[in-house]
């Protein structure tokens, strides 16, 4: 934070073979409206692309010095690709991405205002399809994401909060208590998503 007003936030984007997505996703987090949040990074993980998506990153990165990107030669799960990110970033507040996903113009702004609250540590965002539902496959596309949203609301599953499709947190702190509070081969599970 480098203000009481203004929340800095490092978002991480994780991908595998997103070259369809990608600068389509970046753009959407350079155009993002923003009030009390400053992003300070984008930080894209790309875990063993075949698809170019590298390239098109690091081609973005010319003339967008917030944009980073790590890629891992192997592929080691979401987790792995998680843990790379929050080792490299620099923010308290960090949002994880998916690499398939486009977010809303003020999606960044909402889902890390609530932060301005102390007592807030994490919070999350629902995707919405994008295609119309007025044909079969899009009303049931549609449907399923309200169920799937309605039902998170009734029983959230905390427990796989890292299979989330963006979601921020505040990342030192939640460390720093889950040290002082667990185990530490727990602190380690859950700070590697292990699943």
């Amino acid at each position: 934070m480098n203000n009481t007003n203004t929340l800095e936030v490092s978002i991480g984007v994780i991908v595998y073979n997103e070259a369809d997505n990608i600068l389509h996703l970046l753009k959407a987090l350079d155009d993002q409206i923003l009030n009390v949040v400053t992003i300070r990074e984008i930080i894209v993980v790309s875990s063993a692309c075949t698809d170019g998506a590298d390239d098109l990153v690091r081609t973005y990165m010319e003339t967008h010095p917030k944009v980073q990107l790590i890629t891992e030669p192997a592929r080691n799960g979401k987790s792995a690709a998680i843990n790379l990110f929050l080792q490299a970033s620099t923010c308290d507040i960090c949002i994880i991405e998916s690499g398939d996903t486009i977010p809303a113009k003020e999606t960044v702004e909402k889902i890390v205002s609530p932060f301005l609250n102390l007592r807030i540590g994490m919070t999350g965002a629902r995707p919405m399809p994008v295609n119309s539902d007025d044909s079969f496959i899009g009303y049931a596309v549609h449907l399923l994401w309200r169920l799937h949203h309605r039902m998170a609301q009734i029983s959230p599953k905390l427990e796989k909060w890292w299979h989330s499709e963006r979601y921020s947190m505040k990342y030192r702190l939640i460390v720093q208590l889950m040290k002082q509070v667990l185990k530490p081969w727990f602190v380690i599970n859950i700070i590697s998503c292990a699943t």
